[in-house]
């Protein structure tokens, strides 16, 4: 399913929209750097998620990336995790993820709040 950007929309627009695709998804890849700082928020918490799998991430140079299933731990964090679009302080807020469904990317945000979400056809 091809994908749109969608960008910075108001919050409730963007809860609705993550809701939606987070209630679909059913697993998830967040992207960071290996090391500590500001674009590794959250990486503490998701590694202890059981079952995820930690792998270098093509993406950016020395990253790794954290999959997983979407089990209801993992959703309860990304809705934590993830309550804005619009403002939002970089410390806390994931920089870059995929939730997936059949292994199909139907949410993307890049970069803290470059939206990207599926297109039914």
């Amino acid at each position: 399913m091809p994908r749109q950007y969608v960008g910075i929309v108001p919050d409730a627009e963007w809860r609705a929209l993550f809701h939606a695709h987070l209630d679909r998804a059913d697993e998830f890849r967040v992207h960071m750097p290996d090391g500590d700082g500001q674009l590794s928020y959250g990486r503490a918490q998701f590694m202890a998620l059981p079952g995820v799998e930690v792998r270098p991430w093509s993406g950016m140079r020395d990253a790794l990336e954290i999959a997983g299933s979407l089990t209801p731990a993992a959703r309860d964090l990304f809705v934590r995790m993830e309550p804005s679009i619009e403002s939002f302080d970089p410390e806390h807020k994931l920089w870059d993820y995929e939730l997936l469904q059949d292994g199909d990317v139907i949410l993307s945000i890049g970069d803290y709040h470059d939206l990207q979400v599926d297109v039914p056809s």
